[in-house]
């Protein structure tokens, strides 16, 4: 392996001495002190290094016998100590590992949720109830044990175990005169209680402080008061910029570890985006949120009908098959409202039919409605058909369109073609329904 020396700054007669090592070919400091001054004393008593070659083929005579080594991957970082190698396997996980059991606080249609040590993600847009909900579970955690055993329940939010939870609340977006209102005016009536005990129920607003401060104070809050479920509403206002990705890693992985410290559930509230068709929460907070939490509740408002619904749309165990729908009574308080019907949604959030609104497969209903939709003709391409009965035979959508096209074509009304020449799908009218 050659060295290519710099022919123009190389002096045999005493200057300095310089040259080139590729990359892959690393001498230690020390090495190359040697091998520098080796090439340069070797230079001095060579009377015919004034040839670029020849200084090449003495530096690489030097080079050849000094030990060589590659450059490694890992160049620069130390060997790992004895107590980092402890370290890492103090954290080794193994089917006999002796481990506490997963502990849930709550239940929502006999679903365990909300658990210990772990963060849940309270989301949705604005106005659309998360507060409301987070009502219900305070109101649920605080509720007092009297036999009935529902009697710890909210709703559908049931406590799993007898005593009352201790709640630590820190508001960062509402003022103080709505902090105080909500715990007034929704979480003790809810409660049932007149009062709340002062050893398990801690409420902070932190409006009025800087980002750094408030992420201070949360820090501070959980580790001293040691709540069984705490809840930051809302957690942007822990960071300047949502879509920081920097910001928003450091502060997952915080109160992950007071998660697991204190193991208490940490409940993060968020926003999701505005457009409505994009329902993932805001920034790069949002994305981290999504990855790192063990269960996400999302909040929504149904406008036409003034009903909030609250559903788990993500879970690392069982998943909620039900939602939670309820109103608001004219005292201000959530009451459950059962057997809901809601208009659905398709996969990109858009409004479609509901089943009940689906086309009849009534033989003659088909005949009338593929009739119309040919405006007059035998034949159609498939996809003009498909336009025409969108704009006027009142289909919003497209699975009930094929549903229907399947069901006409096995009853014999229509039938599916194949263009000769155009190679594409036309749909023709049956003789026993043509328009003359």
């Amino acid at each position: 392996m050659k060295i290519t020396v710099n022919k123009t700054i190389l002096c045999p007669q005493g200057g300095r001495v310089r040259f080139r090592l590729r990359r892959y070919d690393y001498l230690c400091p020390d090495q190359y002190s040697q091998l520098k001054t080796s090439f340069y004393h070797m230079l001095r008593s060579n009377s015919n290094t004034e040839h670029g070659d020849d200084r090449e083929h003495a530096l690489n005579l030097v080079k050849g016998s000094l030990p060589m080594r590659k450059r490694s991957a890992t160049e620069g970082e130390s060997e790992p100590s004895q107590e980092e190698i402890d370290e890492l396997f103090e954290d080794r996980i193994t089917p006999e590992t002796d481990l506490p059991p997963m502990m849930p606080l709550f239940e929502m249609f006999d679903v365990p949720c909300f658990y210990r040590g772990e963060l849940v993600a309270d989301c949705g847009k604005a106005k659309s109830g998360k507060t409301y909900f987070l009502s219900i579970l305070m109101a649920a955690a605080l509720k007092p044990d009297c036999p009935p055993p529902t009697e710890r329940q909210v709703l559908s939010l049931e406590r799993t175990c007898e005593a009352p939870l201790k709640v630590l609340w820190v508001d960062t977006e509402q003022s103080q005169q709505s902090t105080q209102e909500i715990q007034k005016e929704r979480i003790l009536p809810l409660a049932g209680i007149q009062a709340f005990d002062d050893a398990t129920f801690y409420s902070f607003n932190l409006r009025g402080h800087g980002y750094e401060k408030r992420k201070r104070l949360v820090d501070v809050a959980i580790r001293t008061i040691k709540p069984d479920i705490a809840i930051i509403d809302g957690i942007k206002d822990l960071m300047t910029d949502i879509n920081d990705a920097a910001q928003a890693t450091v502060i997952m992985e915080k109160l992950m570890k007071l998660a697991k410290d204190t193991n208490c559930c940490i409940v993060c509230v968020l926003h999701l985006n505005k457009s409505e068709q994009d329902r993932n929460m805001r920034g790069s907070i949002g994305t981290e949120l999504t990855n790192k939490a063990f269960e996400v509740f999302q909040c929504e408002i149904i406008e036409e009908s003034g009903t909030f619904k609250v559903t788990q749309t993500y879970s690392r165990k069982q998943k909620m098959k039900h939602k939670l729908y309820y109103r608001i009574s004219e005292e201000g308080l959530p009451t459950t409202c059962s057997g809901f019907q809601e208009q659905p949604r398709d996969d990109l959030g858009r409004w479609t039919k509901k089943d009940s609104e689906a086309i009849s497969t009534d033989c003659d209903t088909l005949i009338r409605l593929f009739t119309e939709a040919m405006e007059g003709r035998r034949q159609r391409p498939f996809n003009e058909l498909m336009a025409v009965a969108f704009k006027k035979c009142g289909f919003t959508d497209r699975k009930v369109y094929y549903a229907t096209i399947e069901e006409a074509v096995r009853q014999g009304i229509i039938q599916k073609l194949t263009h000769p020449e155009k190679n594409e799908t036309w749909v023709e009218l049956s003789d026993q329904v043509l328009p003359f």
